[in-house]
């Protein structure tokens, strides 16, 4: 009986279901880990969301305000984040706080390195193995 009230556009809705976004959080030249993040975070569905698409390598005096902000943006906007601690980064730490701070589930890919504990701490997992990581997500 309810079925036959709801409009077409009732049912698109009932249908639709939100892609999760993750954002990967890393060194700012890790270009490998972001690529192959990418790859299995679009793997199981969910669309990864790369801060450095703002590419501001060798120009960040006098964007400081512009990075950060696009960055908070961009962890508001997602439901995980993937971190990548397999070297020290201040941006990744703040990054991973942040979400930590905001109830955002952060989940850490150490590459086999030895793991801060602010780093186990802020993350819901830590892992050696990237793609162990993103099944943690």
């Amino acid at each position: 009986m309810l079925a036959s009230r709801m409009t077409e556009r009732d049912e698109l809705h009932v249908h639709t279901v939100r892609v999760q976004r993750v954002y990967l959080a890393g060194p700012p030249f890790a270009d490998h880990y972001r690529r192959r993040a990418a790859e299995l975070v679009r793997a199981r569905g969910w669309e990864p969301v790369d801060p450095m698409r703002r590419d501001f390598r060798g120009s960040t005096e006098g964007n400081e305000r512009e990075i950060v902000e696009g960055d908070l943006a961009d962890i508001d906007s997602c439901d995980a984040v993937l971190a990548a601690f397999t070297e020290p980064d201040e941006g990744t730490a703040m990054e991973a706080w942040y979400a930590h701070s905001r109830g955002i589930r952060v989940v850490a890919y150490s590459g086999e390195t030895w793991v801060h504990p602010w780093t186990t701490y802020v993350s819901a997992s830590v892992h050696a193995d990237l793609a162990d990581a993103v099944n943690a997500l």
